[in-house]
């Protein structure tokens, strides 16, 4: 199994509607707190909260059930070649993925402008009607997909996106209107999904619009966190390989490793910096049985980030794996360390103690994992059983009714789950 960070999130806040230009005018000069959140900020004068958690873009390497972390951090060293050469992928046809103009402005996007924020207004009003216009569901009316990574005009067109497509558009949009507009990458703790056996974990990334007296922070989930946690300005470039690397790490979900490949090796032409891109890399090469070249792309990544969870994780296992002790003996601290944040970690060695009749260790594991993570199904299908195994039917059959109550319908279907399976022969969850 294997994890990948790409978008992840929901909208947090009510918007209000708005049925014509007029009200929306008028509602922006009193209505502002109803549908999101604006907020003063020292430093950049005040806040317009509206965004996505998203994922862009680690992907770790799991075995035998061990799920490992994924983290993605900012901090990378400018080192190695500046146009950086890759080992090939062995026995699969070379795909050739096109250069996107992620940035474009459609004419429906330019009528679109004219109408909301037309140029004829001050700066200040112009940076202020572009925040709000793009966060109101009558004028805009987005939805998010955290699966769906796509260039400013196709969201516009959509109306849907992850949190990378939607500040794509806003900073496309933005300049056109002759604004300031740049990303932000907002520092948030790690959480985990499972999606096809991959594990996913977050990054987040808002837009900051410029005026003439100010600034405004707009980010589509309406978190007052997302506003007071720590940012980093981040350039065109890397929001380019950020895309690159999102639709590689989808085809890499999805078992293609020919366009995964040339997705992420096009990422790290864009931006040869970022350890997180060197690391999904890796991912490919181990899938595709390429492990001496995975274990060469691990040790690149933690070239330029020495203290990378996701590439030390998995350069750990290649070395196990191919009985190379002493070189994985080395990174085991820092894997045990970070692996400890993991609930899915937490779920394979719960499942161990299960298994050895260690209940009591079992269950405190899984309790702890569902703490992090409430929404995966898996946690309480196997506390249920774990309470079952106990004698404790009545707790044992609120967490497999929660089980049932999250599970997708096609794990339901393959797994044979019915509302009427027995408590006391509940299987365990395939691998």
């Amino acid at each position: 199994m294997q994890a990948v960070n790409l978008c992840l999130g929901k909208e947090l806040f009510r918007r209000t509607d708005y049925h014509d230009f007029a009200s929306f005018q008028r509602g922006r000069k009193v209505m502002a707190c109803r549908f999101a959140m604006i907020l003063p900020s020292a430093r950049l004068g005040r806040a317009f909260a509206m965004s996505n958690r998203c994922h862009t873009g680690a992907v770790a390497y799991v075995r035998s059930g061990v799920f490992l972390l994924a983290l993605l951090l900012g901090a990378c060293a400018s080192i190695g070649p500046s146009t950086p050469t890759f080992p090939a992928l062995q026995n699969r046809a070379p795909v050739e993925v096109p250069d996107e103009d992620f940035q474009s402005v459609s004419a429906p996007m330019e009528e679109f402008l004219d109408q909301y924020v037309p140029m004829t207004d001050s700066a200040e009003t112009r940076s202020w009607n572009m925040a709000f216009s793009v966060t109101n569901r009558t004028v805009m009316p987005f939805e998010y997909d955290p699966n769906l990574t796509q260039t400013a005009a196709q969201t516009f067109a959509s109306h849907e996106g992850n949190c990378l497509s939607f500040s794509s558009m806003l900073v496309a949009m933005a300049r056109n209107r002759g604004l300031k507009a740049w990303y932000q990458e907002v520092e948030i703790p790690p959480q985990w999904s499972n999606v096809k056996n991959t594990l996913l974990v977050s990054k987040h990334i808002n837009v900051v619009v410029e005026g003439s007296v100010g600034q405004w922070v707009v980010d589509i989930s309406g978190e007052r966190a997302a506003i007071s946690r720590k940012v980093k300005r981040i350039t065109d470039a890397e929001a380019l390989a950020q895309f690159y690397n999102n639709l590689g790490a989808g085809a890499l979900v999805g078992g293609h490793l020919a366009p995964a490949y040339a997705y992420i090796t096009k990422a790290l032409r864009t931006e040869p910096n970022r350890a997180y891109l060197w690391s999904n890399l890796a991912v490919v090469y181990s899938r595709n049985g390429q492990r001496d070249d995975a274990a060469a792309t691990y040790q690149i990544a933690l070239e330029y980030e020495p203290n990378n969870a996701v590439a030390a994780n998995n350069l750990y296992l290649i070395y196990e794996n191919a009985g190379r002790h002493e070189e994985a003996q080395k990174l085991l601290n820092r894997v045990e360390r970070h692996r400890r944040k993991n609930p899915y970690y937490l779920y394979h060695l719960s499942e161990q103690a299960f298994s050895e009749g260690r209940y009591l260790e079992s269950r405190e594991m899984l309790e702890e994992a569902i703490e992090m993570n409430a929404e995966e199904y898996r946690f309480h299908y196997e506390l249920a059983r774990l309470l079952a195994t106990e004698g404790n039917l009545v707790e044992a059959q609120a967490s497999l009714d929660r089980a049932l109550e999250l599970v997708p319908e096609l794990d339901r279907v393959y797994n044979g789950w019915t509302n009427g399976v027995q408590l006391d022969s509940l299987p365990p969850l395939p691998n």
